[in-house]
């Protein structure tokens, strides 16, 4: 009897072991196709996917460790956004497509900013307090990816970014650093100074005037 208790313990802990290796996957893969690398973790997970035909690709991630499966998606994810393609939950399906593309779907939406990880496409909605969003425009619009965007909403003095979530938190540091309270004085100075240096009637005249005869016309030139 005790001898049957022992080897049901032994096998008890066995498949404890077994069940808890299955849980982590190995993400090593050297110049792998990317639709390879996504079934191999459908198939270790169980999680659907839906790839669209223009995901191609290879990557490489060298990775010794087995990973539990969050962090095995978020290597997948930068995997795939390394070479522009982004992941959008639909029910119960990751669907892969382009970033571009996966902009037109159904993407999170929140004024608050993404986590860091996994990677992938996000609507970060950012409400200014002190600063004008027609003030920054401009400056802002360098700040997205190449397959970000951004658009202003100036009767809210919101800025609508979409982007990858690690830029998105970057251009949330970047707004924090700028959109702080301008003390009256300066905002008053530099009010006067815009209307000091607005735009001209007409161009600058440089150098001095030409002289006129005294029929009031200027010297013909030899």
């Amino acid at each position: 009897m005790l001898k049957y208790v022992i080897s049901s313990l032994f096998v008890s802990v066995l498949s404890v072991s077994q069940a808890s290796a299955a849980d982590k996957i190995k993400m090593y893969f050297n110049n792998e196709e990317l639709t390879k690398v996504i079934e191999i973790y459908s198939k270790a997970t169980g999680q659907k996917f839906i790839i669209d035909p223009g995901v191609r690709g290879k990557i490489s991630i060298y990775n010794q460790e087995a990973l539990e499966p969050t962090e095995a998606f978020n290597h997948l994810s930068i995997a795939l956004a390394t070479n522009g393609f982004a992941i959008s939950k639909q029910n119960d399906v990751m669907v892969v497509k382009s970033a571009r593309n996966v902009q037109r779907d159904l993407i999170e939406v929140s004024s608050e900013v993404p986590a860091i990880s996994p990677q992938r496409m996000y609507t970060w909605v950012a409400t200014l307090k002190h600063v004008s969003v027609l003030d920054l425009n401009r400056d802002l619009r360098i700040l997205p990816s190449r397959d970000g965007e951004m658009n202003v909403n100036a009767a809210a003095n919101q800025i609508i970014f979409t982007d990858w979530a690690t830029n998105l938190n970057r251009i949330a540091e970047i707004l924090k650093a700028v959109d702080k309270p301008v003390d009256p004085a300066t905002k008053k100075l530099v009010d006067a100074s815009r209307r000091h240096h607005g735009p001209s009637n007409g161009p600058a005249h440089k150098g001095p005037a030409p002289k006129h005869d005294e029929a009031g016309k200027a010297p013909e030139k030899q």
